[in-house]
């Protein structure tokens, strides 16, 4: 009886732990599916003694894509009810009262490839993470059988489609009786094989052409094998033709014949040639000159010169006059109008430049502006013959963001105390501009405040977007990710600012100790410099010392400044004028820090000093 009543008193702890903690899976589970077929993800939780209420029970599947880096939420079970994300996307609701929430994918596609994370509240936390790779089996196509005429050559296709993922190898053989030799190797096969091309529903597709010369199979017929070497097939896939040597054709018709029907039909092309192009010239001397629209750099910064071009074409260059106009106060002149005030635009066109190939002709003008221009009209107008033809467009300025860094509160965090975590976009232009915050491990970021934007003196904006979250054991190097869409940022249009969760601090990468000038001269001043990098928190102690006594006099150490990967950095000078008692003196330069084992140090020996520059 006594044994039997520790055992009971083990199975209430277990259950106590179990409604106080949680339960996490330690390991990332890998799974790969074909394409087409059916996937069961497994999430397999603890319950409580007694029967959870549907109300209290929420599960979320998300998953992370490889490829863009994005989140996308799958299926989630809140309040009792689905919500499907993912066309085809189940939970078994009686198998979750089992304390099973899988899930199961219908028919998966290239798509749903990814880092899934299953996450159930009981109200204890479980969270498990799956990897599913995904593949597509590549089909093989390839004619059975294919003819060469004597004394020439045939090329055959092999089309591979459908595979996934892009990496495939493919190869030629030849195969002659009994042997079979590599294909491609002599000057009597050639292979070209294309680069693989990216197909709609995300698989993959390439082609391989081999041409053989008629002697390949001048002892008889012989086959060809295109081998395909990919990840779905446990060995390589053989397709093979079978290539067979005819006799060439007899020509129908004589010699004599073939020479007389083919001077006709000469002489029947240069006539219609030359009435081709006396037409096309007398078509293109009347018809008026053809002017482009006005192109601009898909994005034009402040302050950096940008060329605005417009092309004109079917006309010569001595017959053209090209002028361009910026519009003044906001004003919007139709310039072909001869009514327009010459108060309301401004002449730029001895800025412009006009380059001539014979038939095209390209009008540049390079304009260099500030915030305050934003949304400027510029046009161009094309005189010739009498007849005038305008081109307008209105320019865009963009700044693009001189500040951008993740700060928190505290610098380091704290297991079980709050954690505010602050992205700061400082100096863009305009003011639109969207943030948004995700973890590495896929879990949601639910609560996001943001502040601004705000605008100074110079028309700039700034703003600010805070998270705060309680730190929790489990989240040691964690990854935070603040992603920052703005139209002055180039391709993909946004930039990533990251935050490692580290509640133990980032010891200093101490580099070593320099001077300036690289050979000191004799009573002439120098300095000693020495680079703190990459440190947290931004408290940091240095000390110098000259042949182990303290140094005071001449130090001066730069404020910790944060960087963009939310570390600081700084530097410590050490500035003397060295005489002849100093050669050969040795500076020590100790760092300490909170996140260090033991301190670092740095030593410099002084060189021989000299009355002139040069080492």
């Amino acid at each position: 009886m006594e044994h039997l009543e520790r055992i009971k008193n083990l199975i209430q702890v277990m259950v106590i732990i179990l409604i106080c903690g949680g339960a996490a899976a330690d390991t990332t589970r890998k799974v790969s599916v074909l394409v087409g077929t059916n996937v069961t993800l497994s999430c397999l939780f603890g319950t409580l003694s007694k029967q959870v209420e549907w109300s209290t029970l929420t599960i979320e599947w998300n998953v992370v894509d490889y490829k863009h880096a994005e989140k996308r939420t799958v299926y989630t079970f809140e309040d009792g009810r689905p919500h499907v994300n993912r066309g085809g996307a189940a939970v078994d609701k009686v198998r979750l009262l089992q304390s099973d929430a899988s899930l199961l994918l219908h028919n998966v596609t290239v798509r749903d490839e990814g880092l899934y994370t299953c996450r159930v509240i009981t109200p204890v936390v479980y969270t498990e993470t799956t990897s599913l790779e995904v593949l597509a089996r590549p089909s093989v196509m390839l004619p059975e059988k294919a003819a060469v005429t004597e004394g020439e050559e045939k090329t055959l296709q092999c089309d591979i489609t459908g595979f996934y993922p892009e990496k495939l190898a493919v190869t030629w053989h030849i195969q002659n009786g009994s042997g079979t030799v590599l294909a491609g190797v002599s000057h009597l096969s050639h292979i070209c094989t294309e680069m693989a091309i990216l197909n709609p529903d995300g698989t993959y597709s390439i082609r391989s052409g081999i041409t053989l010369h008629s002697l390949v199979a001048k002892h008889g017929a012989i086959r060809i094998i295109c081998q395909v070497e990919h990840q779905t097939y446990s060995q390589p896939y053989n397709r093979s033709a079978t290539l067979t040597v005819q006799a060439p054709s007899q020509p129908p018709y004589s010699a004599a014949t073939l020479i007389a029907v083919t001077s006709v039909i000469s002489l029947l092309l240069v006539t219609s040639l030359i009435g081709g192009a006396l037409l096309l010239y007398r078509y293109l001397c009347k018809a008026p000159p053809s002017v482009s629209e006005i192109y601009q750099p898909s994005i034009i910064y402040a302050q950096m010169p940008s060329n605005l071009q417009c092309t004109i074409q079917g006309m010569r260059q001595q017959e053209l006059v090209v002028k361009w106009f910026r519009s003044r106060g906001g004003a919007d002149p139709t310039f072909q109008s001869e009514s327009v005030s010459l108060l309301d635009r401004e002449d730029l066109s001895e800025h412009a430049s006009l380059q001539s190939d014979g038939r095209n002709h390209t009008s540049v003008l390079t304009v260099c502006l500030t915030v305050a221009e934003d949304l400027t009209k510029y046009q161009c107008v094309v005189r010739c013959r009498g007849k005038s033809f305008s081109r307008e467009t209105t320019v865009r300025v963009k700044v693009e963001p001189s500040f951008l860094q993740i700060s928190s509160i505290p610098q380091i965090p704290e297991v079980e105390r709050l954690l505010v975590l602050c992205c700061r976009v400082e100096n863009f232009y305009p003011q639109d501009m969207h943030m948004e915050w995700f973890r590495n491990d896929g879990e949601q970021v639910r609560t996001v405040t943001r502040f601004g934007p705000f605008s100074d003196h110079s028309r700039l904006h700034s703003m600010w977007s805070k998270i705060q979250l309680v730190v929790a054991r489990e989240d040691e190097r964690v990854l935070y990710t603040c992603r920052v869409y703005h139209s002055s940022l180039s391709a993909p249009g946004y930039r990533d600012v990251m935050y490692h969760i580290n509640t133990q601090g980032t010891p200093p990468n101490v580099m070593f100790i320099g001077c300036e000038p690289l050979c000191p001269l004799l009573n002439e001043e120098c300095t000693l410099h020495l680079c703190i990098k990459d440190f947290c928190p931004e408290d940091v102690s240095v000390t110098w010392t000259k042949d182990g006594e303290t140094v005071h006099s001449g130090v001066f150490n730069t404020p910790p400044s944060l960087n963009i990967n939310g570390l600081y950095s700084m530097l410590s000078f050490l500035k003397l004028t060295p005489n002849k008692d100093d050669w050969g003196s040795t500076f020590r330069c100790r760092v300490v820090h909170s996140a260090q084992r033991e301190p670092e140090d740095r030593m410099f020996t002084l060189p021989e000093l000299r009355l002139t520059d040069g080492c």
